[in-house]
């Protein structure tokens, strides 16, 4: 499916850029007029092979589009129009102008250039009734500017002379001569000359002074990344390092180069480590975290880990510039918006650190050993024993994605991260498609009745054991049916979940949690409306962490309470 759509995108891509140029825009305004019938305003038909308006077989019979006798017709009627004599073909009142002796021409050998012929082609002639031929009058075209250009896929290898001047510049205007020694001379030039977060100032830094062998590349501590260069670095070593790299006009093809390898065409998860320690050493939200490298660890592996849940769709591990430019929430933005912020918290997408706590200790208090791995018995703990078993056999039967961990029947803190994720916001299509996987047990593409009942049958015998009212299956079938509207009732495809986005979410939970399934039969869609407009900018994940996160720190406050109340009576 994402290969089709894939290909689709690009044909889109090509056909534009093909209706762009002014040679098509007047084939393309002749044939309408041609097909109206309305002759009297055709133009010179453009000198293109795929026109077939004008065309005539030899033979007196039509030629098919690409034959071998339609290809270069009319480029050698209107490039040798004033030395042939014209000839109807039966059948047609269009007659052509062609040569004695036709041979094939392309317009440059013709004399004659695409779009701006040096010698006007005599214009097509059309035969009346009485059969004399009368000129069709060519039209001024009407030229639409190019408005759009395909995205790069490397950097220039030379810089821009604006760019160049305004690294100058600001070499001039911090009085730099002997060449940048510290970060924080090199912060304005990453900053308003390339574009980037301020948070990309030390990486970039770093990356400079290995690519000059100015320390080594495994140098990655404090000391290494902070301490001024031994070495100054010059204007011309600032640019020379900068060429096939920075690209001014496209901020994520600049960010694609700058973090990742120099010998490979994709990021990996190891690429962002030094960035994200450059905001667990930088950014102000995180002062907390410095004297515990334990969670500064946990938090970077979370940050690397959802941003690879958003842009890593095929779980390949690594991220394609074509993947950054697609998907949705920006990094790149997001990154910028850190600068914008001294309470990380502020910042919801990737980086939240209420987010990080949220998942940290959701997962903390699932792993009872602490060996940072889960088995099935761990995970029906999750959400109050909402999953059903075979909801969670599925899962660790891998069939919805891998797990990462590497030891068999264990799910890894990133694993869980992605369940999670897919979990708590089921209107993605990451988590649909995770979902849709779920249920479609014979994998053919299509979940159908036998299938969503198998799953529902236990929802059933965990309602009568908590002596709930049950639901006839066939009555949720038919509200199912109702709710996501396939094109065959009772069958249920990928692309009718992502038609009906909102619903999706709630036809996987029915199935799959009896806490979310009990939540919707006794739902106040009063409440729900009122949440939508308290923040209307929040996703079902950010509205889950936010109750989440004041749960726990309730949970928290009371534990300090009864502390405090222990060593009291001590």
């Amino acid at each position: 499916m994402a290969a089709s759509d894939l290909v689709k995108s690009k044909l889109d891509e090509f056909f534009w850029e093909w209706l762009c140029l002014p040679e098509s825009q007047k084939i393309v305004r002749q044939s309408i007029q041609y097909a109206k019938g309305d002759s009297s305003s055709l133009e010179t038909p453009a000198p293109s092979p795929h026109f077939s308006a004008f065309r005539g077989a030899p033979s007196g019979r039509p030629s098919p589009p690409g034959s071998p006798h339609s290809r270069g017709l009319i480029r050698d009627a209107l490039s040798t129009s004033d030395s042939g004599s014209s000839a109807s073909s039966p059948g047609s009142d269009w007659q052509s102008v062609s040569t004695a002796a036709p041979t094939p021409s392309s317009p440059r050998q013709s004399g004659q250039q695409t779009g701006s012929p040096a010698t006007p082609a005599a214009p097509p002639v059309r035969a009346d009734a009485a059969g004399a031929a009368r000129a069709l009058p060519g039209g001024e075209s009407h030229v639409i500017p190019r408005f759009w250009w395909p995205k790069r896929s490397r950097p220039s290898d030379t810089l821009s002379p604006e760019t160049r001047n305004q690294i100058h510049d600001h070499f001039v205007k911090q009085g730099i001569t002997d060449g940048i020694r510290t970060y924080q001379q090199l912060e304005p030039i990453v900053t308003e000359v390339f574009n980037l977060s301020k948070y990309f100032v030390v990486p970039i830094f770093h990356k400079i002074k290995v690519f000059y062998d100015i320390i080594d590349s495994s140098a990655k501590s404090k000391a290494a990344l902070l301490n001024p260069s031994p070495v100054p670095i010059n204007e011309q070593m600032l640019i020379s390092w900068c060429q096939g790299k920075i690209q001014t006009d496209d901020l994520v093809l600049s960010f694609f180069y700058v973090v990742k390898k120099e010998h490979n065409d994709w990021i990996e998860r190891e690429d962002f480590s030094i960035f994200l320690m450059t905001i667990l050493l930088t950014h102000p939200g995180l002062d907390f975290l410095r004297e515990t490298q334990e969670f500064q660890d946990r938090y970077a592996d979370t940050v690397i880990s959802r941003i690879f849940f958003v842009y890593d769709q095929k779980d390949v591990g690594r991220i394609y510039l074509s993947s950054l430019r697609r998907y949705k929430p920006s990094v790149i933005e997001t990154w910028k918006q850190l600068a914008e912020h001294d309470d990380i918290k502020m910042v919801r997408d990737y980086f939240s650190y209420e987010h990080f706590y949220v998942i940290y200790c959701t997962f903390w208090e699932l792993d009872s050993d602490h060996d940072f791995l889960l088995d099935k018995d761990d995970l029906l703990k999750y959400d109050g024993h909402a999953l059903s078993r075979r909801t969670v056999d599925r899962i660790f039967s891998e069939t919805p994605t891998k797990f990462t961990s590497a030891v068999p029947g264990k799910m890894g803190y990133e694993d869980f991260l992605r369940f999670l994720l897919c979990d708590q916001d089921r209107q993605t299509d990451r988590s649909m498609e995770y979902w849709f996987h779920m249920f479609d047990l014979d994998g053919d593409g299509c979940i159908r009745d036998h299938e969503i009942k198998y799953f529902y049958e236990e929802q059933v015998q965990r309602m009568e054991c908590f002596n709930y009212e049950t639901i006839p299956f066939a009555d949720i079938l038919c509200q199912m049916n109702d709710m996501i509207s396939p094109k065959s009732e009772g069958q249920f495809r990928l692309r009718d979940f992502k038609k009906r986005r909102k619903f999706a979410g709630t036809f996987f939970s029915l199935f799959s949690s009896l806490n979310k399934f009990l939540a919707f039969e006794h739902r106040d869609p009063f409440q729900a409306r009122q949440e939508q407009l308290d923040n209307p900018s929040y996703s079902d994940w950010d509205r889950w962490c936010a109750d989440e996160y004041l749960r726990l720190a309730m949970e928290e406050g009371e534990d300090d309470d009864n502390n405090r109340g222990m060593g009291d009576d001590g």
